[in-house]
């Protein structure tokens, strides 16, 4: 079973991957094409997970959301460059992990979107962490 998760998992970053080389969002006309550019604001809060996306396991947008705010973590569909940083997802093994943890206390660092909401795009130092909090 945990090869089979294993090899989801590697199937989701090559589609991300993919899905993220095309993606180029340049409003001001500076960005070089092929580059993922996301928002120059970050912001570290801490929540409850209230609900997962896992849209990325079609080509779409695998999200979490804790305290109403959604966390991009995977853009399924489009490659993206070698050198693009993305965060991490700590406290579970996969995204569908997060399904289970919904109702589980999150803390968060991420980039803000130009949409308004956040993404782990942009920086390796980016993650949510999953925290069983034992009462």
């Amino acid at each position: 079973m945990k090869k089979y998760i294993y090899i989801i998992v590697a199937i989701l970053v090559v589609v991300a991957g993919a899905y993220a080389f095309s993606y180029t969002k340049d409003t001001t006309g500076d960005a070089p094409q092929g580059k993922l550019v996301t928002g120059s604001d970050t912001e570290t809060f801490s929540g409850t997970i209230t609900a997962v996306n896992t849209g990325c396991f079609v080509d779409a947008i695998c999200s979490v959301t804790v305290d109403d705010k959604e966390i991009i973590l995977v853009k399924g569909g489009r490659g993206m460059p070698e050198d693009t940083k993305v965060g991490t997802l700590i406290g579970v093994e996969s995204i569908g992990d997060l399904e289970g943890k919904i109702g589980a206390h999150a803390n968060v660092y991420a980039t803000t979107t130009p949409e308004g909401d956040y993404s782990l795009y942009g920086s390796d130092l980016y993650y949510v962490e999953v925290v069983d909090i034992k009462e």
